[in-house]
């Protein structure tokens, strides 16, 4: 496909490998004005009489501005940087999809919120009720659409909807092999709160005379039967955040190597490792230690990342692919996609080739952030789920392994055995 434009610049090419490359899966030429080619037209000037996509300028730009496109609606469809020149598209929809995939947003002052994350509230996605429209796979669509009509023999990439279910493992064990003082200062601090069930649950576990509440991974094995499941450990120390069991326990390594050896295990860097690139070096080594395989993906702890300082120190540590980009305090589409992309670097304008996975639903985002009922949080995942279908996506979803042996998760786990059996 060719693309005539006057502009050639590192954000241009980024937007265009993503949409023609990864999305329809095919090859483009970007051609100059001078030469009057068919294909489709990106010039500063209006090409009303042809096959045409307004120019609104930000992708022949260098730096970031502290400005939010307008939103308006096209027969329904959300647009951003609109444009009525007469082009064929009514709007730069390779800006739009630039200004999402960019975040953009993330690089302008913001208030952030406990964890020094970047809200749902503050994007503009949260802010104009979009965050469960996946925008940019429509306007992926859309682009779709045209080039099928305008050239029905091109052969374009088919995409369908996919499900990606992955399980966070934040500690395998609730009791067993975390040692004998942290175990004491639990027990003391339930029986301060005069809480004698854990108290007693500790003790029979401690006595090997109950299951360990935590270590579900024989049931989450089952319940994902014939599913692309996927885990995330997290092998840091112990911390205020962190409070899995010390990688060096053999319990711990001998589980780690097990899991490893029969599915996909990515790391789960800590709460701490977010704003250490060393520790987060350290932790990728010790888990390729302990695991005996290399490490090329991960998903930050408590969904703990800032732009663009996190995915540089991941680039820097060799981390190809994270899932950690979505939000926790509200399910849908961070960047408007449910698809992968690559990071692109807006402080240092370029593309990278670390993909991040973006992260549909969380389980405590459901049940402690939006404090839905099990069954409102299955009707918007219904709903959910139905965005995606529409737009052939991947609904990636996190759930943690503690959670399947909690009794006030009960109901929540039945819902999500529901989900996986109606996705199945």
């Amino acid at each position: 496909m060719k693309i005539v434009s006057d502009i050639s610049s590192p954000r241009l090419h980024y937007v265009l490998d993503y949409v023609f490359n990864m999305r329809l899966g095919i090859s483009y030429e970007l051609c100059s004005p001078d030469t009057d080619s068919a294909g489709i037209w990106y010039t500063t000037q209006p090409q009303p009489d042809r096959f045409s996509v307004p120019c609104s300028g930000l992708l022949s730009e260098t730096d970031v501005w502290q400005f939010t496109p307008d939103l308006t609606f096209d027969n329904g469809q959300p647009i951003i940087f609109a444009d009525h020149s007469g082009c064929t598209f009514k709007f730069d929809v390779f800006a739009a999809i630039f200004w999402m995939l960019s975040r953009y947003e993330e690089y302008l002052p913001f208030l952030p919120d406990s964890h020094g994350r970047f809200s749902p509230s503050e994007s503009f996605l949260g802010r104009n009720g979009l965050l469960e429209t996946p925008v940019v796979d429509q306007w992926i669509m859309l682009i779709r659409n045209e080039l099928h009509q305008r050239f029905p023999d091109l052969s374009l990439k088919k995409e369908s909807f996919e499900f990606r279910p992955t399980i966070d493992i934040d500690s395998p064990w609730s009791y067993l092999h975390k040692g004998p003082i942290r175990n004491a200062g639990g027990l003391f601090r339930d029986a301060a709160r005069c809480n004698l069930s854990l108290v007693a649950e500790r003790i029979l576990v401690l006595l090997r005379l109950r299951r360990d509440p935590f270590f579900t991974f024989d049931y989450i094995d089952e319940i994902h039967q014939g599913l692309p499941l996927k885990y995330f450990v997290l092998v840091g120390r112990h911390g205020k955040f962190d409070k899995s069991v010390n990688p060096q326990n053999r319990a711990f390594r001998r589980f780690v190597r097990q899991l490893c050896a029969k599915v996909d295990v990515g790391l789960h860097p800590s709460y701490a490792a977010s704003l250490d690139v060393n520790r987060i070096a350290f932790e990728k080594a010790d888990f390729e230690q302990i695991s005996g395989t290399k490490c090329n993906e991960s998903r930050q702890h408590f969904l703990r990342i800032v732009l663009p300082q996190y995915y540089q120190m991941l680039e820097r540590v060799g981390i190809a692919t994270d899932y950690s980009f979505g939000f926790a305090a509200n399910i849908g589409f961070r960047a408007g996609t449910s698809r992968p992309f690559k990071f692109y670097d807006l402080q240092n304008e370029k593309a990278t080739e670390l993909t991040l996975q973006p992260l549909v639903m969380m389980d405590v985002t459901l049940r402690n952030y939006m404090e839905l009922s099990p069954h409102q949080a299955a009707e918007r995942i219904g709903s959910l789920i139905e965005a995606i279908r529409q737009t052939n996506g991947m609904f990636t979803t996190l759930w943690h392994n503690q959670h399947f042996g909690q009794p006030e998760w009960q109901e929540w786990n039945q819902m999500y055995v529901d989900m996986l059996g109606s996705l199945r």
